[in-house]
């Protein structure tokens, strides 16, 4: 009975086997016989279940069929296209990356032992040649993916140009590094694509590998911060913002300004007052300076220094939509502490006190958040603090319509 048992499993396992190759082997017919990405498509479909069957998943030519498939097709209709005749471009990449893919697959496993237990390659030279071969066919089809908003595949593409030089699985056959600049403008369109694609740590790595080459555009740390901040890590948005600092200096402030910003949301008061400090010795008419300064000593409890700052900014940019909104704020606040501060007082002494010393806070603060609207109408904060003191002024005209714009 064992006898027959064991008979019958190896027969079973045999046949398993067996099965498993034809997959393969069908699959390959299919694969030859496609002229099309549609039909290299069903190809794949047809050799997936070797994919993960114990049989053939681990060798190299379940991989390097679909691979070199894949760069065949790829071929032929670049060999189209060259004649005039017209082709689906993004078929045409994703034949390509599709190859690529496979084909890092089928070199991984491609090891093979001969009669004396001596390692040989079976497919390796194949697989290099074209991967090699169609290096500059990566970057194109990048731009091809970009053009037609397929971004995460346009970051595929530029990903893969950039991976092939130096690579040490090519051996002798990768070609030579990319300058240090090309790298640089192709990690800029990987993180664009990437960010495009909401593919953020994609798009916050392709932009850590910029910054380390110290790409020349500022727009480039723009994003890169905006990636960081989407992502809300602030150790990427402090060094986007000192790498730019460090490059391009306080021709755009913003750049110091994110930095002072890090540092205030730490709580790292000192260091960023050292730097608003020296920036305002540096350049004592710049607005900006003295906006940060004053959110740094609000942010500090410091509301009289607060004041004095955001003045300062608006004296010296009266078009500077949050140096107005953030005046008006502290009069509001100076406003709300005098209330507070009055609350023993008689009625006659407060209505007297009020008139004098109070309402004329918030009659100034109203000309600070209508100016901060009229500059900025996307931001209705101002609008919020305004509906408050119409109301409060018993100021019905403007109470209405302010209301409206709140709609």
């Amino acid at each position: 009975m064992k006898k027959t048992c064991v008979l019958t499993l190896g027969l079973f396992t045999a046949l398993s086997m067996s099965a498993q190759l034809n997959v393969v082997k069908d699959a390959e017919k299919a694969f030859k016989g496609a002229d099309n990405y549609g039909a290299y498509q069903k190809a794949i479909e047809a050799i997936k279940p070797a994919f993960t069957n114990p049989e053939t998943d681990k060798q190299a030519q379940t991989y390097w069929i679909p691979g070199k498939a894949g760069f065949k097709i790829y071929d032929d209709m670049y060999a189209k296209k060259a004649i005039g005749q017209d082709v689906n471009l993004a078929d045409m990449g994703s034949a390509l990356i599709d190859g690529y893919e496979y084909g890092m697959k089928a070199l991984a496993l491609d090891s093979v032992a001969d009669a004396k237990g001596k390692i040989k390659t079976k497919f390796s030279k194949d697989i290099v040649s074209q991967i090699v071969g169609h290096m500059q066919d990566f970057m194109t089809s990048g731009s091809t993916f970009w053009d037609s908003h397929d971004y995460a595949k346009a970051y595929n593409a530029w990903t893969i140009y950039l991976s092939i030089p130096q690579n040490p699985r090519f051996g002798k056959s990768a070609p030579a590094a990319l300058p240090d600049s090309t790298v640089a403008q192709f990690d800029y369109y990987r993180a664009l694509s990437a960010w495009q694609a909401e593919m953020l740590p994609q798009a916050a790595e392709a932009f850590d590998q910029l910054v380390k080459l110290g790409y020349d555009d500022p727009q480039a740390y723009d994003y890169a911060y905006s990636v960081a901040y989407q992502m809300q890590d602030e150790n990427r948005k402090l060094s986007y913002s000192k790498a730019a600092l460090d490059k391009f200096g306080t021709k755009n402030p913003v750049f110091l300004q994110r930095i002072v910003n890090s540092y205030i949301d730490a709580k790292q008061y000192d260091p960023a007052k050292k730097m608003l400090e020296e920036a305002i010795a540096a350049d004592p008419n710049n607005a900006a300076y003295y906006l940060s300064l004053g959110v740094l000593y609000e942010n500090q409890g410091n509301n009289e220094e607060a004041e004095k700052a955001y003045a300062k900014a608006v004296e010296l940019d009266p078009n500077n939509a949050f140096a107005n909104y953030y005046f008006g704020r502290m009069l509001v606040i100076k406003y709300d502490k005098m209330d507070q501060e009055a609350a023993n007082m008689s009625q006659a002494e407060y209505n007297k006190y009020n008139y004098e010393k109070m309402r004329p806070l918030l009659l100034e603060s109203v000309k600070y958040f209508e100016k901060a609207y009229e500059l900025d109408n996307e931001n209705t904060d101002p609008l919020r603090y305004l509906k408050n003191i119409y109301y409060n002024l018993n100021d019905g005209k403007n109470l209405e319509r302010v209301e409206k714009l709140l709609l």
